[in-house]
């Protein structure tokens, strides 16, 4: 069975409830999980069982017995310690840490902060300034944190904000006017979601890759039918009705890994453990370039438009090649 990765994520972080309650019942677990014990007791364990990293195996992390409707968990011995980190490591994770922070009030927030003041008391905050210094480390209050302080404050007082902002999609910066509706923690990247004036529709921006941001005198509303648990979901890009589908065709060997990407509905299985994967999209060369990274286990298929990219794309990089080859 292949889950969903946004349902893998919910059945491991199950983990702490199941160690801290031996015995518990499947149909506990279902109310936990919204699902019916039957459907807890056919997917768990199974999915529990996948927590290996090779060279070892997944027993040799968590062990999952079940007896009739309970389960019980055991951890393999070395989890009985903590983590020992290197001064490197620690530091290491602490500077990333600082450099990233997430939105306040994000799912993640409380947790991460916590684990930054462990790391600094641990390591001293002027071994950690001087190294800083020398790798040119900044805090993110100059760069993430500022933007994500100022979003905040936009959505607190119902002001537009202006954007600069990069499209991955299209490749290109724009200056874009945004009424911020929220911030959303979404896999771990943080999402203003708001109406954008430049495709007067309701959009969300990665605020990492928000060039600046400034806050105008403009007010709004906020429309009461805004509902921000809309974009808290697994397939968090919402098409419009002109997107165009492009089809890509996948071999075994990266098909699994792209079903853990899509929901099921865009996925339609072909011979040979290939499958074919439909996306909706406003960019070709997003899908091109996506596809183009699992390299010959992936083709695309259709449309004509999207092969005439994958040709233009893959030319342009053999004209790089002979131009600066020895």
């Amino acid at each position: 069975m292949a889950l969903p990765l946004a349902k893998l994520r919910l059945y491991l972080s199950l983990i702490p409830l199941l160690r801290s309650r031996p015995g518990i019942t499947f149909r506990e677990i279902g109310d936990h999980l919204g699902i019916s014990a039957q459907a807890a007791k056919r997917e768990i364990p199974e999915a529990l069982m996948l927590c290996g990293v090779p060279p070892y195996m997944p027993h040799d992390y968590i062990a999952c017995f079940t007896e009739e409707d309970r389960v019980i968990l055991r951890f393999a011995e070395h989890f009985k310690r903590p983590a020992r980190l290197t001064m490197s490591e620690a530091a290491t994770l602490l500077l990333a840490l600082r450099s990233i922070p997430p939105a306040r009030g994000a799912p993640m927030a409380q947790a991460v902060a916590g684990l930054i003041r462990k790391l600094e008391r641990s390591l001293g905050t002027r071994d950690v300034k001087k190294l800083a210094r020398r790798i040119g480390a900044r805090r993110a209050s100059g760069t993430f944190g500022s933007r994500v302080k100022l979003i905040e404050q936009a959505m607190n007082d119902q002001r537009e904000i202006e954007l600069e902002y990069y499209t991955q999609r299209r490749r290109a910066l724009t200056e874009r006017r945004v009424r911020p509706y929220a911030l959303i923690d979404h896999l771990g990247q943080v999402y203003v979601v708001g109406r954008d004036s430049l495709r007067s529709k309701e959009l969300s921006f990665r605020v990492d890759r928000i060039r600046s941001v400034t806050l105008t005198d403009k007010t709004f509303e906020k429309p009461r039918s805004f509902n921000a648990q809309r974009y808290r979901r697994s397939d968090f890009y919402r098409p419009s009705p002109n997107d165009d589908t492009v089809r890509v065709k996948f071999a075994e060997a990266a098909a699994r890994y792209v079903r853990e990407l899509g929901p099921a509905t865009e996925i339609k299985e072909k011979a040979g453990g290939a499958i074919e994967r439909h996306v909706r999209t406003d960019s070709h060369r997003w899908v091109v370039d996506w596809s183009l990274q699992h390299g010959d286990n992936a083709e695309v298929t259709g449309p004509p438009k999207a092969r005439r990219e994958v040709k233009a794309v893959l030319d342009e990089w053999l004209g790089f090649y002979e131009k600066h080859k020895k």
